[in-house]
Order: structure tokens, then sequence, then C-alpha cells
């Protein structure tokens, strides 16, 4: 075995057939090479010359002089060969002295517990063995967190297996709500577009209001168009809309439909004026009839004060050939009634099935599964797509240069207080 910088088709070649997170691809590391400069691809080959381990890295300056290094939830190699990992770490340590690294972070991308969304625990994988041989190595585990860590990231996923499952069994497996939310905007007309780079004001606009709704500040718009800049073929920015003009002429036709059917209840009634069954049947079809109305009427209002084509929610999706990862998203609360949240996922699940992958990535949830969770109802949202929680093994940090490493905590615990 050896240990090398790899080429971008290296690289790009072993990724397409190892399993890994989007941020280890030629995209990622295309874009940072021309842009900024900051970007590292290396490697073991074996001795057939073939790439065997793989990561991409990225630097960042340091207390003026040194750099910290990041791998991108990698590396992509085989954990279960302890003189690959052994190797691999070893001559990455010998790469970065070579970098002036002060430091390196490593998270690999590995599973060590499967949950029901609910927190039920489903499989636990044996991980105690590559964390010691880490250790070994220098990397110190920085421990199993919960919640959002702002330095790190998260640990825990929400992931819905696609896998050998057709459109209706993934139908099926929703739960009853999130079902018949999906068929609700069919019936309403609610509609998932594709916007350009160029239109990233619109979905911005809605994650605005995701971060008022929840109080958080994550970032500004360059941060998004930059994403699809890096990922490009390989991202989409989708948005769910409604046509409220189309929706109100079907409300109408509606409401006409139930005219009718009154009308012939009416009829039925003169000939048998005693018939509970034709008196029930009038009821609901009245019921149905008087909240038709009260649609049509608050349709026409929205109309007037908010126009014809409304943006109900938006999302930032990045995918590879094994997963479609949900990024980011917002929605504008003043329409929830439309749901576009809902179109906006299953219509991507399906987008994702037309492309074979196996993989459907909600991302982010704390791993509380508290029902006071500060996360409590973007998990139950999830939770009826009927996903299940990963947990990951979490980070690594390595000091290279220990004493200046030691100098840094110390300045950081300064500037804290």
């Amino acid at each position: 075995m050896y240990f090398l910088t790899l080429t971008e088709e290296e690289f790009d070649g072993f990724i397409k057939r190892n399993f890994s997170h989007y941020t280890q691809s030629k995209n990622h590391y295309a874009y940072r090479n021309k842009f900024k400069k900051d970007v590292h691809i290396v490697g073991v080959k074996n001795e057939q010359n073939e790439v065997i381990a793989a990561t991409l890295l990225t630097e960042a300056r340091s207390m003026k002089f040194f750099k910290y290094f990041y791998t991108h939830r990698g590396p992509v190699l085989d954990f279960n060969n302890e003189e690959l990992v052994s190797f691999f770490f070893k001559n990455l340590t010998k790469y970065l002295k070579k970098q002036r690294c002060l430091y390196v972070l490593v998270d690999p991308y590995i599973v060590i517990n499967k949950y029901e969304a609910d927190g039920n625990k489903i499989n636990e994988y044996e991980h105690q063995k590559l964390i010691e041989m880490l250790e070994e190595q220098g990397y110190k585990h920085q421990g199993y967190s919960v919640g959002y860590q702002p330095m790190s990231q998260i640990r825990w996923l929400s992931v819905l297996d696609l896998k050998d499952k057709s459109e209706q069994t993934l139908l099926k497996e929703l739960n009853y709500q999130t079902r018949r939310n999906i068929k609700k905007t069919d019936e309403m007309g609610v509609q998932v577009n594709t916007l350009k780079i160029e239109e990233t004001d619109r979905f911005f606009n809605l994650f605005k209001m995701a971060e008022e709704k929840h109080g958080f500040s994550f970032r500004g718009i360059d941060y998004f168009k930059e994403m699809q800049a890096i990922y490009h073929d390989n991202s989409v920015l989708k948005v769910a809309t409604i046509n409220l003009t189309n929706y109100l002429n079907q409300l109408k036709n509606q409401q006409t439909s139930l005219s009718d059917e009154m009308s012939c209840i009416e009829k039925n009634l003169q000939e048998n004026p005693n018939s509970k069954k034709q008196k029930t049947l009038m009821q609901n079809v009245k019921q149905r009839y008087d909240s038709t109305a009260k649609r049509i009427d608050k349709v026409k209002n929205l109309i007037s004060t908010d126009g014809e084509v409304i943006d109900l929610a938006a999302a930032l999706y990045i995918y590879n050939d094994y997963e479609m990862y949900y990024l980011s998203s917002g929605s504008n609360p003043k329409y929830n009634e439309f749901m576009g949240a809902y179109k906006l996922q299953w219509e991507m699940i399906k987008f994702s099935k037309e492309r074979g992958i196996d993989r459907y990535n909600f991302y982010g949830v704390t791993g509380d599964f508290n029902d006071t969770a500060e996360d409590y109802g973007v998990q139950q949202f999830k939770k009826g797509f009927n996903a299940e929680v990963e947990e990951y093994i979490g980070d690594f940090i390595k000091p290279i240069k220990k004493n200046w490493f030691a100098v840094n905590n110390i300045l950081q615990k300064i500037k804290e207080r």
C-alpha cells in the first residue's frame, strides 16, 4: 500500500464505487480548488494501483500561522480493515505535518445505532474497536452529543429507506395523516417546480420565515447560491406553489356538483318526506356545500390580497448516487392549510426513485426523542413519512502540533469568557 495525492478522476472513480457523503465529491473539490485553493484529496492505493481509500479535506486558517483541517464525513474506506485504517491515518498525519496543520477533525460517515422515529432502538452496530484504533493514532473522540452543535455536523439523521420499494409501497407505509395530506395537495392542485439559481430569493424568503419561526439564524442567501454553484447538476432548488384561480374554479365546480346533488335529494324527499336516509344525506351534503362556500370566499379574499400564485414551501436538495439530502427548507406559515411541505417531500421521494437513489435523507434531528425536544414538531413531520433515525459516530480531533494546540485551546477559552 502507498499513500498519495489523488487526481480528480481517481477520486471520482473511487467515490462512485463506494458509499459516501455528498461532500465527498468531485464537484466539491473542483469548485473549492478553483475559487478557494483550500482543498486536498488524498488516499491509498494497493499493489495493483487501485484506490482503496480516499478523502476530501479542506483547510482553514488557525492562529495566523497554522491550518485546521476537516475531512467532511470522511475518509471513505473499509473501516473493518484494521491494517488499512492504521496505514491511512498514520500517513495522513505525515501529510498534514507538511501542511502546517495545527489539528484535524475527522467525522466518519458511520452509523452506530438505528432507532424508530419515537426513539426505540432497532439496531446497534459495533464501533468501539474503531474508536480504540483512532485513539491509538492520537485521535480523541468528542463524545456522543445530543442536539445541534454549532461547530460540528449533526450527529443524528432522519432517513427513509427507498431500496426495493415501489411508489405504491412507500405511499402505503406513510402514516394515515401524512398520506391524507398528500392526497389533499393533489386535490387542491399544489404543484412543485424547479427554481433557477437566479430565483434563489424565492426560496430564501421562505427560509427566513423558518428562521423566525424557530428562532435561529443560519446563513445568508449567498451561501445557498454557492451550494448550487458547487454541486450544480447534483443540486436542485424546489418550490411548492398553488394557483388560487385554478383552485377557486375547482371549488366552484365542486359547489355546483353539490348543489345538483341537493336538488336531487330534495326531489326524493318530496316523494318520500319521512325518509331518514335522505334527510341524513341532505344534512351531510349541505355541510359540504357550506364548507365549500366558505372556502370559496376565503380563496377569493386571498387572491385579492396575495395574488393568484402563491409560494408555499421551498427546499434545497443535494444528491449523489447513494442519497437524496433534504438540506435546507422554509415555508410560509400563513398558508399551512395548503400543506406545501408534504407535497414537496413526496414529489422529491418520487424524484429519488426515478434516479435509482436508495436513501432519502431528511437530514438532521436533535436525537432528543422527548415531546419537549426543540425539534419535536419537525421529528413528527419526518416520522409521518416512515423515516428512521440514524445515530453517527461523531467527531474525532487530533492535535498535529500539540503544544500550539494547547495554546489555541487556552486562547479560545479566554475569548469565550
